[in-house]
């Protein structure tokens, strides 16, 4: 969770002044909560933003509210920052970062300086994750958990994944294409080896995974954004 609230902490903003429920203060983040949650609730929420360095002493205001059975976390951002694709992926994975957690599920509402929701983004809708060792393995909806299974054992199998070296994959399919994508430093982008060894890597994946369907292979900065596309 640290690495995606931290993200986040960047594009956070002021509420206006109003009452938008009990209100507490976390090393300069405003954590409103009202209409269900408790003190507790509100507490440990506050604690998270503060241990993750999303309450870093700038001024950000949150709240945390319950409609229904539904646990809502609203964030005051930047309103340039809603329609930043280069975003979309830590917001995707925000409310299943933040369900784990507090224990129970959480989406998140991107929202102006009076907490009016501009975008909902839901648990339901974010990317699953499972590990492969030390390697995180994300999948969309358009991707089945036996799928996602079988990506993982061939990465341990194959030795990408082990133990001690942290990475960061996910998986999506379009049509009948699926698409791998990997974090990578910006440094690898244009080398020819890195370039070589993922086309390989790819025609493995077609091959052993994925029943001969076309793999494409994304190469990405930290936030999943795709620098480069290898599927020749």
């Amino acid at each position: 969770m640290k690495k995606i609230i931290t993200l986040l902490s960047v594009i956070a903003l002021l509420a206006s002044c109003a009452n938008y429920g009990e209100k507490k203060m976390f090393n300069g983040t405003e954590v409103y909560y009202k209409d269900g949650i408790t003190e507790a609730q509100a507490d440990k929420l506050g604690e998270s933003l503060v241990s993750s360095g999303f309450a870093d002493g700038n001024g950000k205001s949150v709240q945390f509210v319950k409609e229904g059975e539904n646990y809502i976390f609203k964030m005051v951002i930047k309103e340039e920052s809603i329609d930043d694709k280069s975003l979309e992926s830590v917001f995707n994975i925000f409310p299943k970062e933040l369900s784990e957690y507090m224990g129970f599920p959480v989406d998140l509402h991107l929202c102006d300086d009076s907490f009016n929701t501009l975008r909902v983004h839901k648990l339901e809708d974010a990317q699953k994750t499972i590990m492969a060792k030390a390697t995180e393995v994300r999948y969309t909806k358009n991707v089945t958990l036996d799928e996602a299974e079988k990506l993982k054992d061939f990465l341990i199998e194959f030795g990408f994944s082990d133990n001690e070296n942290r990475k960061t994959v996910a998986l999506d399919k379009e049509g009948t294409a699926y698409i791998f994508k990997m974090v990578l430093d910006k440094s690898r982008m244009e080398d020819k080896n890195t370039i070589g060894l993922l086309t390989m890597f790819k025609d493995e994946l077609s091959k052993n995974v994925f029943d001969n369907q076309p793999v494409r292979v994304h190469m990405c900065d930290e936030l999943m954004n795709t620098i480069r596309v290898i599927e020749k």
